[in-house]
């Protein structure tokens, strides 16, 4: 089973007719959590509480956050979703497959990008996979809040089902343990002069995380033995 409050994360919602337009496709199907990072017009947003109509609790229960580590720092298990394809070395699952992929017992959050250009790569980066909605390979865009429609639909239809092929024995790491790793692996990095070229430290860092966000559904005992296999191999000993 997966967890009823699944966390739908918006970033840099552009409209407040979306974010309101989303609580409401959010309470048609049983979710409530709902995250903004970085609203363009800042918050509260008169034109979200009109729109959301009999989701106003939603809305006005909503977390502002000022950065995506921050939004996701409690969660276990991050997709991102997409509508391009993108150059980066990260897993795919197709909307229609979510039922297959998505960790059951775990806190889970599903990031939604702005309106004109989505999520970049860089906010991608925190992501453990891609999540595409299935469409018309000749028209892929979908306005946000038909997005979050389709996305909280499918998870409405598993939420209360069971799959033995995906029960986990180990508790996952959150994002917050995971970004303490990522802060540990990147200082260590830097006092070894692995960044050699300055400009390019944050490209390098973003490739290292999708790195290490394909090891599918790390646990924290996994993530303990990564961090003791950097400090042993940091140590001056």
């Amino acid at each position: 089973m997966i967890n009823n409050n699944v966390a739908i994360i918006l970033v840099a919602p552009q409209m407040g007719e979306n974010i309101g337009a989303s609580a409401r496709s959010m309470k048609n199907f049983g979710l409530k959590d709902l995250r903004i990072v970085l609203p363009r017009d800042g918050w509260p947003n008169a034109k979200a509480e009109s729109m959301s109509v009999g989701a106003i609790n939603i809305i006005k229960e909503a977390q502002i956050f000022s950065s995506i580590s921050e939004a996701i720092s409690d969660l276990s298990f991050i997709y991102a979703t997409t509508g391009t394809l993108r150059d980066m070395n990260k897993n795919y699952v197709l909307s229609k497959n979510l039922e297959q992929d998505i960790p059951i017992n775990s806190s889970i959050g599903i990031m939604f990008g702005r309106e004109n250009s989505g999520l970049n790569n860089q906010e991608i980066a925190y992501a453990n996979k891609i999540l595409v909605i299935d469409t018309d390979k000749n028209f892929t865009s979908l306005n946000i809040a038909h997005a979050v429609s389709i996305i909280c639909y499918e998870l409405f239809k598993i939420k209360n089902q069971t799959r033995d092929d995906l029960k986990i024995t180990n508790q996952l790491a959150s994002q917050a343990e995971l970004n303490y790793f990522y802060e540990h692996l990147f200082t260590k990095l830097d006092e070894k002069g692995f960044f050699r070229v300055p400009e390019k430290k944050q490209q390098m860092s973003n490739k290292i995380r999708n790195l290490f966000s394909r090891i599918d559904k790390i646990s924290q005992i996994e993530l303990q033995t990564l961090r003791g296999i950097v400090t042993v191999l940091t140590s001056d000993k």
